[in-house]
């Protein structure tokens, strides 16, 4: 049977019998500022299972809530003398998808909320890893920017095409990220309107849903890490009214962006920002501000939550990133998970590149741009620093991203890892069972693993291509690695474990 309710919160007023003006000018009353009837979010959305969610409302006076769905329970809460939170919790979904509307009533004002509940359950944590599957990095290509300007074919570069995502697909890919740095493309205030760069974006996107594949896109480049552009986070961490500044457009482009794409289905990722943080990766003065750049960021990723959940549409129900302090995984707990007007759509993403000395390149002690060539428990000594992170340090890492997130059904991407290519022979026998082990071990925790392609043909040092940009082939030593990376993220079958790849590491040899 149809049922109908009205919520209300009855103020008792506390009056001070007698009570006199101390002022001398005791004919002053200026009349009080009128407090707007606002509403935090006007959508909620849930799947299948019971769930609740939460949202504030501003009103003068105490809002009556009026439902007629028997399947939606409603509870007011009074935070502050004007502000309130409405507390919703639906019943478990046996049927269509449906919708509820509730009118929120502050005096003469009346506003809607609507309420969709899906007929389809949360996915879990092991079902969104396996729908990432193994993911790529078209590094250095829409994120590459000079003079201040984003700029695809800069560096050399060739345009991203179809081809090339096709032949990714049939690699075993199953998702792109797709790093985009929109420098040189946004207009000025106060609308701050993105140029074509948009569509060239959205002709990507294209490419990716033709070819089957995921494809996340994101700010990259925009003036994280203290590089003066106009996502100037160290500012905006000092100054209140440049905050505002950064506020607003994060605001703006992102709505945008969302807008562009409002329609485009759930194999679109948004990823807020890349790795933002203050110009000295972690070191700097997130260490001893008690905590302020830490929930500056987590301000933004509130933002940008709202900016693209308020454009509707497909926008409502999307999967979004949601990356910590730095992008990596070593201050990921100062993160805080942004409130979400919709249950079960959030997704945390955190880089990997340990260890660094290892899988990426350093200066040696004789300035020397160089790499180690061996990694682990078989690596000749010399090669590798037993003290550095080694299997079970890296497993460790994974383990402690599972119990913070994955364990509470918080589904988590490795946005960005890599090994940059090596001579074949024993070096090349080394990244293969490092980028095996490794996609194997975030597989196991339920992480899903997007290897950063930086577009370096060559072998060595700064060299980390998979893919040729042009043609789309398999380059250098690639094809075992590749086959190694999607074997660790899809064969579940009890004899290939952790423990087998460990097994099968390289020979050690005794010097």
């Amino acid at each position: 049977m149809k049922t109908s309710y009205i919520l209300q919160i009855f103020l008792s007023l506390i009056i001070s019998v007698g009570a006199t003006s101390c002022s001398d000018d005791d004919d002053y009353n200026p009349a009080p500022e009128k407090i707007n009837f606002v509403l935090e979010n006007d959508l909620l959305s849930f799947q299948k299972e019971s769930a609740s969610n939460s949202f504030r409302i501003k009103s003068e006076v105490a809002p009556q809530i009026d439902c007629g769905a028997n399947w939606v329970n409603l509870e007011l809460e009074r935070l502050t003398a004007s502000i309130y939170r409405l507390n919703v919790t639906v019943a478990e979904n046996s049927g269509n998808d449906r919708t509820a509307i509730v009118k929120i009533i502050s005096g003469t004002e009346t506003k809607t909320l609507a309420i969709n509940q899906s007929s389809t359950p949360l996915a879990s944590v092991s079902d969104i890893t396996a729908w990432l599957g193994l993911g790529w990095n078209p590094g250095n290509h829409m994120d590459a920017y000079k003079n201040g300007v984003a700029d695809e074919l800069c560096d050399f570069n060739y345009p991203l095409t179809q081809e090339l995502f096709d032949k990714v697909k049939a690699a075993g890919f199953k998702t792109v990220r797709l790093p985009v740095t929109w420098l040189g493309h946004i207009g000025p205030a106060p609308d701050y309107k993105i140029d074509g760069r948009l569509e060239r974006v959205a002709e990507i996107v294209g490419y990716a849903e033709k070819a089957g594949l995921n494809i996340i896109i994101n700010i990259h480049h925009d003036g994280s890490g203290g590089y003066g552009y106009w996502l100037d986070f160290k500012p905006a961490a000092a100054n209140v009214a440049k905050n505002l500044e950064v506020q607003d457009q994060i605001q703006k482009v992102w709505t945008q962006i969302a807008e562009r794409f409002v329609d485009t289905g759930d194999f679109l990722i948004f990823e807020a920002f890349n790795e933002i943080h203050d110009g000295d990766w972690g070191w700097g003065a997130n260490l001893t501000d008690n905590g302020r750049q830490y929930g500056l960021l987590n301000e933004w990723l509130q933002i940008f939550v709202d900016a693209v959940r308020s454009t509707g549409g497909k926008n409502a129900t999307r999967y979004l990133g949601i990356p910590g302090y730095a992008g990596g995984w070593e201050l990921i707990e100062h993160l805080e998970i942004p409130k979400d007007p919709t249950i079960g759509r959030m997704l945390v993403s955190v880089h990997c590149y340990s260890p660094g000395k290892f899988c990426q390149e350093f200066y040696d002690e004789g300035g020397n741009w160089t790499y180690l060539p061996e990694w682990g428990h078989t690596a000749t000594e010399g090669k590798y620093p037993a003290d550095d992170v080694d299997e079970e340090g890296l497993a460790d890492i994974f383990r402690g991203l599972k119990a913070r997130f994955t364990d509470n059904n918080i589904p988590v991407y490795i946005g960005e890892f890599t090994c940059t290519n090596r001579p074949s022979g024993r070096e090349t026998e080394f990244r293969d069972y490092y980028l095996e082990y490794f996609c194997k071990a975030a597989h196991d925790c339920g992480l899903a693993p997007i290897f950063w392609d930086n577009n370096g043909p060559g072998l060595g040092a700064g060299q980390g291509a998979i893919f040729n940009r042009q043609t789309g082939e398999i380059i250098q030593n690639n094809a075992s690695a590749v086959a190694a990376m999607v074997r660790a993220v899809s064969d579940d079958s009890p004899e290939y474990t952790l423990q087998s790849i460990y097994d099968r590491a390289p020979v050690k040899i005794e010097e």
